[in-house]
């Protein structure tokens, strides 16, 4: 007999808090919300991103490169990442100079200040979306001089 009273003081101490606190829940949209998904992409390459406290600007584009079309050698005072929605892309750094292609799906992270360019040697028209992760206030893209031969 005790054992039975011991059980069900179990059981019920284990409901009351539920019954009490009602059940849990997430908070929905309000009113007329769409969400939509710009780009998805994936790096292997570790990421971080230090401001030091200081004011940042996010910055995002969407680029679309026609086949043929490139961005020229340039640099960001921030890092940059990009995802690649659909063609190809060939990015090319200062840091490696060797070409390298991403397609859709794939993301491109760049650090702050290394001069690079992008080309769409493809035949279809690339899109991308780009971040920038800037210090406040600062330009978006600067010139360079041509980096490989």
């Amino acid at each position: 007999m005790k054992r039975i009273h011991v059980v069900v003081m179990v059981a019920v101490a284990t409901l009351i808090p539920g019954v009490v606190a009602g059940p849990a829940g997430a908070t929905p949209a309000e009113g007329d919300v769409v969400r939509t998904d710009l780009g998805k992409g994936t790096t292997t390459a570790p990421i971080w991103i230090v401001t030091a406290g200081q004011p940042t600007t996010l910055h995002v584009q969407r680029l679309l490169l026609k086949p043929g079309a490139g961005s020229g050698w340039h640099t960001h005072p921030g890092p940059e990442q990009s995802v690649i929605n659909d063609g190809t892309v060939v990015v090319q750094t200062a840091a490696y100079c060797a070409p390298v292609e991403y397609t859709a799906g794939q993301a491109v992270v760049i650090p702050a200040g290394i001069p690079h360019r992008v080309t769409n040697e493809g035949a279809v028209e690339a899109d991308v979306v780009v971040t920038y992760t800037l210090p406040a206030d600062a330009p978006v893209r600067d010139d360079s001089p041509a980096q490989c031969a």
